[in-house]
């Protein structure tokens, strides 16, 4: 049975949007997901379906509106295509040294690489990045908080993403395949 990743975008910031993830999971499980997990309390699931992953998302949008009274927009991502990303990351020695710096962007729709080069042009940070097919891999050695970068990424991506830390893509990574065994 496929596993995927659901990334849902923008949960318990600001206070209101939070879903508590016990709540999530319940979701998930009254669509019939199998061997479902969350990771910590923004909008990270783990889940084993054999519905194609255009339907999941579907049902998992209308499903978090009806039970929360918000939408939230989420990003499925097969669980092999996670490994892909996570074996294909041009900071693993950055994420070796210090994983708070690296951090993965999963975009609905390939990001318009020429525009980010040039907000980080204009932003004249120390930020890099790499753009690989639908995801755009990003190295902030002076901290997420502090870059204006990745303020503007989305804008510039000119596509909706959702970025998650390597911490949290590692750990989506090692639940995934432990679905899968």
């Amino acid at each position: 049975m496929p596993v995927y990743i659901a990334l849902y975008r923008g949960l318990n910031v600001g206070g209101k949007t939070a879903v508590k993830m016990e709540a999530l999971r319940a979701m998930h499980e009254r669509l019939g997901h199998r061997g479902v997990r969350h990771y910590v309390q923004s909008g990270n699931v783990v889940l084993a379906t054999d519905d194609p992953a255009e339907d999941v998302a579907r049902a998992c949008a209308v499903a978090f509106a009806r039970d929360f009274g918000f939408s939230a927009r989420v990003l499925l991502v097969a669980a092999d295509r996670w490994a892909e990303i996570v074996a294909g990351n041009p900071y693993a020695d950055a994420a070796a040294e210090d994983p708070k710096t690296v951090h993965v962007a999963v975009c609905l729709g390939p990001p318009d690489a020429p525009k980010l080069a040039a907000l980080l042009a204009r932003t004249k940070g120390r930020e890099s990045f790499e753009v690989r097919g639908d995801v755009v891999h990003l190295h902030a050695p002076d901290g997420l908080g502090r870059s204006r970068f990745a303020d503007g990424m989305e804008k510039a991506a000119g596509v909706p993403m959702t970025l998650r830390n390597w911490r949290t893509v590692e750990a989506l990574r090692d639940m995934a395949a432990a679905v899968e065994d």
